[in-house]
């Protein structure tokens, strides 16, 4: 009975550690040169088999699968539940899955280059709001590296705060001068190299005030054309109170559609003080099953609800112009600009042989006048102006 006891106890505590630090998110952004790492996350603790084989695998870009040994990479290390980078670069975005048994748990992994001109990285930034005069908190904390962890700074705006202690943190009353971006910098060794993860939180600072009606912005309905087999993004945006929350409907009587990812929602202070928030649909390789179906997007609080939504058509196809067509096209309408060009220098070059030549060719012979003088020197001066133009 002891036994028992002990071993149930053992496996709660395996299970509690892998808890707190799995990952459950599909879809994850890293930073390049951070370290980073994936973790399964065990549901039960019988649901771990010592019998059981664990297996990682990456797909290639003919998404096939490629399984991932210890040792295959001097960067990338495997422990059983958990698969580190040390560090992760550009190289290693893609889709990653863990195997055990019969079942696999996959994760999409997207990597965005660093940031040189700045301490932390724009893309993965924190965003939080706090109201003037409430508790305004930051605490410092990585429980996964924590013991690797050889010390931790705090900077707002990229420049460091006096606090330098082993875990640095903010806890006061907040006043409009708090606002910024405050950047938690973990410094760890391993294997003799500096490894440094950044944390940063965007912080706001707003004025109390009270709750409105929530409200989505734009029209209530949209029809949004898309072609097959691309990508498309349906952004919702809403004005709303802190507590209210904006969410999409998607799914169908069938169930959801895998290509159909819903991601966190983003809020911020617009210039006028108002809460703005927004949320993304993004629906990857669209298909048929996508076209003519209502995604409904609803911000819900207190004051009321309000939903608008978006219908996905097929693009209709333009009629392009053959490139041969086009081609010989443009051939013939520049030759016919090259001609008249040409014509026109010619006739500015030899006026006066043309107007001579015409002349002749009418079969004039303006000596039977009165005039045969005046004509001859006429003539003359038109001689002579040619000579002139022709040796100049």
């Amino acid at each position: 009975m002891y036994r028992g006891e002990l071993s149930l106890t053992l496996w709660a505590l395996i299970f509690i550690n892998t808890s707190e630090t799995c990952i459950l998110r599909t879809h994850i952004t890293a930073v390049e040169g951070e370290p980073f790492y994936l973790k399964y996350c065990l549901s039960s603790p019988v649901h771990k088999n010592e019998t059981t084989t664990i297996r990682w695998y990456r797909s290639n870009r003919s998404q096939e699968r490629v399984e991932l040994k210890q040792g295959s990479s001097p960067r990338i290390t495997l422990w059983d539940y958990v698969l580190e980078f040390w560090p992760v670069e550009l190289d290693d975005r893609g889709s990653y899955f863990f195997q055990m048994g019969n079942y696999t748990q996959q994760w999409i992994l997207n990597i965005t280059r660093r940031n040189k001109h700045s301490c932390f990285t724009e893309k993965q930034v924190t965003s939080k709001i706090v109201e003037v005069k409430k508790v305004l908190q930051i605490t410092c904390e990585n429980s996964y590296y924590q013991k690797l962890i050889n010390s931790t700074s705090l900077y707002k705006n990229c420049k460091k705060l006096p606090e330098n202690d082993k875990n640095p943190s903010i806890r006061k009353n907040a006043e409009f001068e708090d606002q910024g971006f405050y950047s938690c910098v973990f410094s760890l060794h391993r294997s003799g190299k500096l490894f440094t993860i950044t944390k940063t939180f965007n912080i706001t600072i707003v004025e109390d005030h009270s709750n409105i009606v929530p409200v989505l912005l734009g029209p209530k309905l949209n029809h949004v054309e898309v072609e097959l087999g691309k990508d498309v993004q349906l952004n919702c945006c809403a004005l709303l109170n802190k507590n209210d929350v904006v969410y999409w409907i998607f799914e169908k009587e069938n169930g959801p559609d895998p290509n159909v990812h819903e991601e966190e929602e983003k809020k911020a202070v617009t210039s006028e003080g108002k809460l703005h928030s927004s949320r993304i649909l993004r629906i990857e390789n669209i298909n048929e099953n996508n076209l003519n179906f209502l995604y409904n997007c609803t911000v819900a609080g207190e004051g009321g609800t309000d939903t608008k939504s978006f219908i996905l058509v097929k693009k209709a196809d333009m009629a392009d112009i053959p490139g041969h067509i086009f081609t010989r096209g443009m051939i013939i309408a520049i030759l016919i600009l090259v001609a008249v060009v040409c014509f026109v220098i010619v006739g500015v070059i030899y006026r006066v042989d043309l107007v001579l030549f015409y002349r002749h060719l009418m079969g004039k012979d303006e000596t039977l006048t009165g005039n045969a003088y005046h004509n001859a020197g006429i003539s003359y001066l038109m001689l002579s102006l040619r000579n002139h133009i022709k040796n100049h």
